[in-house]
């Protein structure tokens, strides 16, 4: 009986180390941290346009695209724009500026990971390209405002006011993260 138990016990560990249990974990960590860090943060936000301006929220972007990877950054940056979204925190924008930011940083991630290892944090500063071109741009298409130069000119502009200082201060927090001990190893 005990040896059965065993083998059990090996199953049970094995498909533990298989599965993706770290980074699952840490996803889920990471979305109520993502939006108390939207609402309880000494700046709050500002509206502007019907977009949220709120740095602490591409934060969570920065940090899950190099630490947990492309597909757990999304899932995090979704989780994160639904609880906000459905919480009056963030607006209809923080789905597309949150998602497509966590998209770039997941896949520069990716890429640096295979090619220059050691240089994988600083894919944290590439959010504002996926949050900025690509969410800005979304932004213009969902709510026009004005001709389209005027549109993705003022998207852009306040979806970069908003993620530029926060995937700096990602990429801060990555840098204090890595003198601690974690990095992006521990979740693969």
């Amino acid at each position: 009986m005990s040896n059965n138990a065993e083998i059990k016990e090996k199953e049970f560990t094995n498909i533990l180390q298989k599965a993706p249990t770290k980074k699952i974990a840490a996803a889920a960590i990471f979305i109520p941290v993502g939006l108390i860090l939207s609402y309880l943060n000494p700046f709050a936000y500002f509206l502007i346009f019907g977009t949220k301006i709120n740095p602490f929220a591409h934060i969570m972007n920065a940090i899950t695209g190099v630490l947990i990877g492309l597909l757990f950054s999304c899932i995090t940056a979704l989780g994160i724009a639904i609880l906000r979204y459905s919480l009056s925190i963030g607006s209809i924008h923080a789905f597309h500026g949150g998602i497509s930011g966590a998209l770039v940083v997941g896949i520069v991630a990716y890429i640096l990971q295979k090619k220059k290892p050691k240089y994988i944090f600083f894919a944290a500063l590439t959010e504002p390209l996926g949050t900025v071109f690509i969410g800005g741009t979304i932004a213009c298409v969902i709510a026009p405002v004005g001709t389209v130069i005027e549109g993705l000119s003022l998207y852009w502009g306040l979806f970069a006011m908003s993620c530029i200082p926060g995937c700096i201060i990602g990429f801060i927090i990555l840098g204090l993260l890595q003198k601690a001990g974690i990095t992006w190893e521990d979740f693969n």
